[in-house]
């Protein structure tokens, strides 16, 4: 099971939180909720409220409750006392709810001071009484952070080393930029090696049994893996157990982009900040010369230029010129030749009074048009003033 202590990346482990497609319940030692994601708040929403400080997650398992279950138990009891997650208990949810019924298990982090996270998942198999269904979620998860560098971590913790690098580093990278659809062997061949140095197929199975065995806990299991699956002459990634930080980024903004369409200014700041939050850098940063990874590069730089410039409006239209300031920092640097851009930034930091920095940058944006198109600047900042 991860714990967020595990990761030497503290950043890491909150954008895993934050985006996690699961509904993550925390509570104190003494059964108080002081924390909750997104997820929990879409599958709850209307059937149980997540007030901070009540016990929400005791009474929506049914701890101690009498001819249930757990009569006698308490989950959040038992995972203070033990380590691992507890058994996985499945919850039947009034009719409506966004599930039929809910898988849930329970499990404590931190140390001394000891909290308990409850995690919970719909669950569509056929309805029947509530009670034990296993013990724990059979399948492993792998998330896979691509926006800057690639880092990747299992249900065991991180998975590092030098063969992120190689040939089933480099597999696994092709398959997140096509990890809509199934990659044929013939084009992992072409994609990967030259013509005169490509193996066989007997040689692209050897990798991608490499790959597996760097991506499974216990190494690779029949069925061959959880994550890697052959389909159709080829392979792609399982999307079910394959958490991938684009995807999140790309549904954050586009949902906050939409809601500022329709004038929700609330959800739009929250839905395209947490979304440009984990655009740490640009889609497999260390692989900058793939010619593989070059259309979804360019279409995810897009989308968070679209999100910077919303970003913009929404604080301008809030009269927060340093919120202003820093998305349009972070619009310029993404496009470097986008004048009005500049432009724009050059006007917020002149009205802030960071005349200094203002011409800095300003002489920056002169050197390198006139080194890239021999153009001067058609404005100047006594002009902005």
């Amino acid at each position: 099971m991860m714990r967020a202590q595990q990761f030497p990346d503290g950043e890491l482990a909150r954008d895993l939180v934050d985006a996690y497609p699961d509904a993550l319940l925390v509570q104190d030692r003494d059964r108080r909720l002081i924390a909750h994601n997104q997820a929990a708040e879409r599958l709850l929403d209307g059937h149980v409220a997540l007030r901070v400080g009540e016990d929400v997650a005791c009474q929506l398992l049914g701890c101690r409750r009498v001819g249930g279950p757990l009569e006698g138990v308490c989950l959040h009891e038992h995972a203070l006392e033990h380590e691992g997650a507890r058994p996985a208990l499945r919850i039947e949810l009034p009719l409506g709810a966004a599930a039929d019924g809910l898988r849930a298990r329970v499990f404590a982090i931190g140390g001394p001071t000891r909290a308990t996270v409850t995690e919970l998942r719909p669950d569509r198999t056929e309805a029947g009484e509530a009670g034990w269904v296993g013990s724990g979620f059979p399948e492993p998860r792998l998330w896979v952070c691509v926006l800057g560098r690639t880092r990747v971590a299992s249900d065991e913790g991180p998975l590092e080393g030098r063969w992120l690098e190689h040939r089933a580093g480099q597999l696994l990278k092709l398959l997140v930029a096509e990890r809509h659809r199934t990659v044929f062997a013939d084009e992992l061949l072409a994609r990967l090696w030259s013509p005169r140095a490509s193996p066989d197929r007997r040689g692209l199975r050897y990798f991608i049994h490499v790959l597996r065995e760097q991506l499974e806990p216990d190494g690779a299991r029949v069925p061959p893996s959880s994550f890697v699956v052959a389909a159709r002459g080829g392979y792609r990634l399982d999307g079910n157990r394959v958490w991938v930080d684009a995807d999140a980024f790309e549904q954050l903004v586009n949902a906050g982009l939409a809601a500022h369409a329709r004038g929700d200014e609330e959800a739009a700041r929250d839905l395209v900040g947490r979304g440009l939050d984990l655009y740490r850098g640009e889609f497999l940063a260390d692989e900058p010369y793939a010619e593989w990874a070059l259309a979804e590069r360019d279409r995810l730089h897009m989308i968070a230029s679209d999100g910077l410039r919303a970003m913009v409006d929404l604080h301008h239209a809030a009269d927060d010129f340093a919120g202003a300031t820093g998305c349009l920092s972070r619009l310029a640097d993404l496009e470097p030749f986008d004048v009005d851009i500049h432009r724009d930034l050059l006007t917020v930091l002149l009205r802030r009074g960071r005349r200094s920095e203002a011409l800095r940058r300003y002489e920056r944006l002169r050197r390198r048009m006139l080194d890239a198109f021999e153009e001067e600047l058609d404005f100047s900042l006594a002009e902005l003033v």
